[in-house]
């Protein structure tokens, strides 16, 4: 024991004497560890925790999807969920949710909360117990039962006053009384797969027994696998059941299947791909730091030549240097794991900041627990022990009489400069790689910056506001509704136009629909045009900012009692009607097929996702032209801040019906922010990786190239001894380090070609293997290191001939 002891007062004696060598390498190290550390507490949360419920690995999830893009995973048609529930044999349980929106009109001021209606065995399937009360019992789920409905702690919280008493008391929805049966605990999180918002409370779902819808894809499925049944069963089970419903219901039918997953699968389906990629950026970080104080440690270890022959010839084994190096190197990584664990800790908690104010990600509680630690010190102490070794190997080859009788300034072995040569290579092609796969986020980035989304977000506010109750029963009666609210809010000082929509733009799948020219046959069941529709009001396109490029907009005299009018977006026009003039043409919408319509306007395109950048065919209907809706997406367009709007426009609202709330309240900019969130998370901290990355590189590539020319003092001052001038030997050593250097960004750009495929799935509009990036990245490389190359190389050239041979 006295032996270890002494060789860890020996390696903080040795760190204390050399502290530029300490501060530098613990500064690298620990900024590499804690950008580790703060990543992996991101893929712990997201990757590796398990979901909150019971065994979670038996909960699946049942997608709808159509073979020919079985990419794209949709929610469930009831039909299709009712079926799959009663004729499948694989599932223990299976429950479905479904979003809402109701009006607590039991108090003063009434409050619409996001709700969902749930099958009674929802909670059961996930395997969840209320704080309070009861879930549904199963004569709650059918049509026609007692109102009754669950809260979230939230709710309990917010609007009940955490009442203990409240079980069994009354609250009115739309003015229907529902009896409060339970209140969820806290940390439950409901696995609604994208939905942003925590819900508020769960009413039952009552589905009937039969005619049930099967072309609206609003039901989102879990199940819980029986006992003994795989996931490759209950997948083939459910495809054979679908086969079953297609040749029933061939119009509907015709291309839907099941796709059965993982509930934790289809939870990170969205971000994996990303967590990953930025895993493999700090593993790139890290081995630039480690390759960084490998070259520090690899240089003291030939200036210690004399101090390892000393030991081997006073008896010291390979076993007995090796111990003592390593120790020396463990207690080195020690003194950087301190200052990276409180990195990772401070980092951990700014990984939220990155992530656009009011969007819940359900489930993801990035913080840093035992899995996180346990990470940070492993990677703390296995650098040590790899770059213990360096020095290691170095003493074991170290000849006792040359150490002990050479009088000369340590040059090294030619193992220790193969091996100092090696490590610029490796810093060389990992920061390149790296820096590479950073240059292509930032492009994409940048693209999504500037991509003309085809309207203008800025200083625009929505909110959604629902009828409810027997008073706005007639559709008349809620169009006069909306118009006065409208007309209202148009009023506002500072509000410079006001559109409305059934549904908010950015929700386009509640308006898909189809469509068939006019004096053209139906195509075959399944195969027809796919467009987005939306009933919107004629101000909508200016609110918006919207574009008209050919034709007319919507005008007041649009109405019920005019002719069936729509005006289409651009691409929907190149899809339909190819490089005819659409204006004046006429088309059925939906089915069964409503009243032809006439096309009177073509609009710009409007993306309303991110990926693909592709937007969506559109058709535009005026809202005057049908039943009107029970819910309205309002958006204002106004001179300054929007959400500054709000009180002004509650207000009005408020002035119209009192009990009816506006709600989802938010600045349309946000909302668009919110959509690509997962891609602006990922470039922010690539970016700052990509920052730190290149400090490292730059100062690891100088310093490595620099000792490594330094190292020639001598060759040079032979060379110059036998007649060679200044700059053929200055020519001659940059040459020999950039040959270094060239290695490395050769097999840098190798690398990137593997790296860039791996992340091709969060580019946009730019290529993986983008020459720009790709020739920007290598020549900003090579002129570090043609710097890196140059100083010491004109340093060594300039020093006397007989003061670099002194020693010889």
């Amino acid at each position: 024991m006295s032996g270890w002891l002494s060789d860890v007062r020996f390696g903080l004696r040795l760190l204390r004497r050399n502290p530029e060598v300490t501060i530098v390498a613990v500064l690298a190290m620990s900024i590499a560890i804690g950008v580790a550390g703060t990543v992996f507490s991101v893929a712990n949360a997201v990757l590796i925790q398990p979901l909150p419920f019971s065994d979670p690995e038996r909960l699946v999830a049942i997608w709808q999807i159509d073979p020919a893009n079985a990419a794209l995973w949709r929610p469930v048609a009831a039909g299709n969920y009712a079926d799959w529930r009663r004729m499948s044999e694989s599932f223990d349980k299976i429950g479905a949710a479904v979003s809402i929106s109701k009006t607590l009109t039991s108090f003063d001021e009434p409050d619409t909360p996001l709700m969902q209606t749930v099958s009674g065995g929802y909670f059961d399937t996930l395997g969840v117990q209320p704080m309070m009360g009861r879930t549904f019992a199963p004569e709650e789920d059918r049509p026609g039962a007692r109102a009754v409905m669950v809260m979230s702690y939230d709710l309990w919280q917010r609007r009940f006053g955490e009442d203990r008493n409240i079980l069994g008391r009354t609250t009115e929805l739309d003015g229907v009384p529902y009896e409060i049966i339970g209140v969820m605990p806290a940390e439950f999180d409901n696995p609604i797969f994208g939905l942003t918002v925590r819900p508020d409370a769960w009413l039952p779902l009552a589905l009937a027994e039969s005619g049930l819808d099967r072309r609206g894809n609003d039901h989102f499925v879990v199940a819980r696998l029986a006992s003994g049944v795989t996931l490759p069963q209950a997948q083939q089970e459910l495809t054979s059941i679908s086969e079953e419903i297609r040749q029933q219901n061939p119009d509907t039918n015709q291309s839907v299947v099941a796709q059965v997953a993982p509930l934790k699968e289809s939870v990170v389906r969205g971000v994996r791909p990303a967590v990953l990629l930025l895993m493999a950026a700090v593993l790139f970080v890290l081995l630039i730091a480690s390759s960084n104080v490998a070259h520090l440690i690899l240089t003291r270890s030939v200036v210690r030549a004399r101090e390892f022959a000393v030991r081997r010839a006073l008896g010291a084994g390979t076993v007995r240097l090796l111990r003592q190096l390593l120790i020396e190197s463990l207690l080195l990584m020690m003194l950087c794991a301190g200052p990276g664990l409180l990195l990772t800790i401070w980092g951990t908690e700014s990984v939220g900041l990155l992530i656009p104010t009011g969007l819940n990600i359900p489930h993801f509680n990035f913080h840093v627990d035992l899995n996180v630690v346990l990470f940070t010190l492993a990677i703390s102490l296995l650098p040590g022990i790899v770059l213990g070794l360096i020095p290691a190997l170095y003493a074991r080859r170290a000849n006792i009489v040359s150490g002990l009788g050479g009088t000369g300034r340590p040059t090294g072995s030619p193992g220790s400069r193969r091996m100092q040569r090696l490590l610029v290579i490796a810093e060389t092609a990992l920061s390149l790689a790296l820096l590479v796969g950073a240059g292509l986020m930032l492009q994409s980035f940048r693209n999504l910056q500037h991509l003309d989304q085809g309207f203008d977000p800025d200083n625009v506010l929505t909110f959604r506001v629902s009828t409810r109750g027997a008073a706005y029963a007639e559709s008349g009666r809620r169009q006069r509704f909306f118009k006065d609210i409208q007309d209202r809010l148009a009023a506002i000082p500072g509000v410079v136009s006001v559109g409305a929509a059934q549904f908010h733009p950015f929700y386009p799948q509640f308006g898909l629909t189809t469509a068939l020219l006019e004096g053209q046959p139906a195509p075959e069941a399944g195969k027809e045009p796919r467009i987005t529709s939306v009933r919107c009001t004629p101000d909508y396109f200016t609110a918006m900012r919207i574009p008209l490029l050919q034709g007319r907009l919507f005008t007041e005299n649009d109405t019920a009692n005019t002719t069936p009018v729509a005006v289409i977006s651009a691409r929907m026009a190149r899809q339909l009607w190819g490089a005819e003039d659409p204006l004046g043409k006429r088309l059925t919408v939906g089915s069964p097929r409503n009243s032809l319509r006439q096309v009177v306007g073509i609009v710009g395109d409007v993306r309303t996702d991110q990926f693909p950048p592709d937007p969506q065919a559109t058709l535009y209907v005026p809202m005057e032209q049908f039943t009107a809706p029970a819910t309205i997406a309002y958006t204002l367009r106004t001179t300054s801040n929007p959400l500054a709007f709000t009180d002004a426009a509650a207000r009005e609202v408020r002035a119209v019906d009192r009990s009816m709330p506006m709600y989802l309240v938010r600045s349309l900019e946000d909302i668009v922010s919110g959509l690509d969130w997962r891609t602006r998370f990922v470039m922010s901290l690539l970016a700052i990786f990509s920052v730190l990355s290149l400090l490292l590189a730059v100062t690891g590539i100088y310093a490595a190239l620099s000792y490594v020319v330094s190292q020639q003092t001598r060759e040079i001052g032979i060379r110059m001894a036998l007649g060679a001038k200044k700059n053929q030997v200055l020519k001659l050593v940059m040459r020999q380090g950039m040959k270094l250097a060239l290695t490395g960004i050769a097999i840098g750009l190798i690398a990137s070609f593997v790296v860039t495929r791996l992340m091709a799935s969060l580019l946009f509009m730019v290529s993986p293997n983008d020459p720009i990036t790709l020739a920007g990245v290598a020549l900003a490389l090579a002129l570090v290191a043609l710097l890196a190359c140059y100083l010491p190389a004109r340093r060594a050239a300039k020093v006397d001939p007989m003061i670099a041979l002194r020693y010889e």
